[in-house]
């Protein structure tokens, strides 16, 4: 199989299934930002090279953005996933973000403020693909008018992960012995003075 097709040449692609869409499509958009999110993760486990952040878990959640992006981008999903071509995110999944975010945040400090975005690097792009998956939530949801069944499993599992991503940066940052930056607004410092 040739990794070069062409078919992207006139600013077109192909859905899984066939039917061709433009590369601006809000379809292509969501799948390309889930697939972008999916990237910055193996980066993260790359500057992780103790394992510390579960390398397991963060695969395992790689691999359920890759069901998510299928399923983005199958021009008849309800089809795909009957016929076994895609494979459907169950429910599941979700409650193991829940549960490992509850196992982290139970080993942190509690917040009592706003966080900037920082602190180790492992921890600083585990911010950065946070904001990637909040922006790939509202590509989602543009596309919810289309796809109402979408809101059923794909678009609260992007709503936990982006919450799992940033618990998992506040996390990284605490062992590494790396301290939180908080957002003091303007008014409370003015005060302070």
């Amino acid at each position: 199989m040739k990794i070069y097709t062409k078919t992207g040449d006139r600013g077109e692609t192909k859905l899984y299934g066939g039917r061709k869409v433009p590369k601006h499509d809000a379809r292509v958009e969501a799948y390309g930002t889930v697939d972008e999110l999916n990237a910055l993760l193996g980066l993260v486990q790359a500057l992780d090279p103790d394992h510390d952040l579960g390398t397991e878990d963060l695969a395992g959640v790689q691999s359920d953005l890759f069901t998510v992006g299928a399923s983005l981008a199958a021009a008849e999903p309800e089809k795909a996933r009957a016929d076994g071509s895609i494979p459907e995110l169950p429910p599941a999944r979700i409650e193991a973000l829940e549960a490992w975010i509850d196992r982290l945040d139970g080993t942190l400090t509690p917040l009592d403020s706003f966080i900037l975005p920082g602190g180790s690097l492992a921890g600083a792009q585990l911010h950065v693909a946070r904001t990637v998956c909040r922006r790939a939530e509202r590509a989602v949801t543009r596309i919810l008018p289309d796809r109402p069944d979408l809101a059923d499993t794909i678009l609260p599992y992007l709503n936990r992960l982006s919450d799992l991503l940033f618990t998992l940066a506040r996390s990284v940052n605490t062992r590494s012995g790396t301290s939180e930056a908080r957002w003091e607004p303007m008014r409370r410092r003015r005060n302070e003075e």
